[in-house]
């Protein structure tokens, strides 16, 4: 069962080697003015609203209205947001409180043409690693994991690069943060499920909890 994990797991993170391979010989910046370059109506509505795929809120509330139906997953899901929310808003408050936001240095620099979506929530700062990137990846990727179906498998993963893709587009992060976001969430869902979860760790939870 471990070994199908980890199969599933490298699936996952291969998907980051292109990412990682791009940012050897593009800017950060170079990457997300490109990405903002094809801005129309329809893609910013998409992404203003679609980035709240990755928000905390979203993530909790669906956790909860899961709880009636599918108890252990709903909790697996809000553990795996807890603990990887907490790794990386540990990043960007104490380790790597310096780095800024895209947005941040384009309005720094008014020569750069750049666009900003209506209705984007701006932020400026604590740039690295992505928030909402870490949580869409511990929250679809503990999905990913519980899924049978290669489809939903499938799904799951679209859905979590989708919402690192509107951070950029919104100029809110950088392909790294990204990037490192994704590492982070994927890799908190693969490890609980598989070494919290199937191992029976999680059972005398469940057990004060009667689910």
């Amino acid at each position: 069962m471990h070994k199908q994990n980890y199969i599933r797991y490298s699936t996952g993170i291969s998907l980051l080697i292109p990412l990682i391979l791009i940012q050897l010989f593009v800017a950060q910046l170079d990457i997300v003015l490109w990405i903002n370059t094809y801005h129309q109506p329809v893609l910013d509505a998409i992404c203003v609203y679609g980035t709240f795929l990755g928000d905390g809120w979203f993530i909790v509330s669906i956790s909860l209205i899961l709880f009636f139906f599918k108890p252990r997953m709903a909790f697996v899901l809000l553990l795996t947001y807890l603990i990887s929310s907490g790794v990386t808003q540990s990043l960007k408050h104490f380790v790597f409180p310096q780095y800024h936001r895209p947005l941040w240095y384009l309005e720094a620099h008014k020569e750069l043409a750049y666009y900003v979506a209506p209705g984007t929530d701006v932020s400026y700062n604590f740039s690295f690693p992505s928030g909402h990137t870490t949580s869409a990846f511990a929250f679809f990727g503990s999905l990913y994991f519980f899924s049978a179906s290669a489809l939903n498998r499938q799904i799951w993963i679209v859905l979590a690069f989708f919402t690192g893709f509107t951070r950029m587009y919104l100029l809110q992060h950088y392909l790294v943060d990204v990037t490192v976001g994704a590492f982070i969430g994927f890799s908190a869902a693969f490890l609980i499920y598989t070494f919290w979860l199937q191992t029976g760790k999680l059972d005398f939870i469940f057990k004060k909890l009667r689910v």
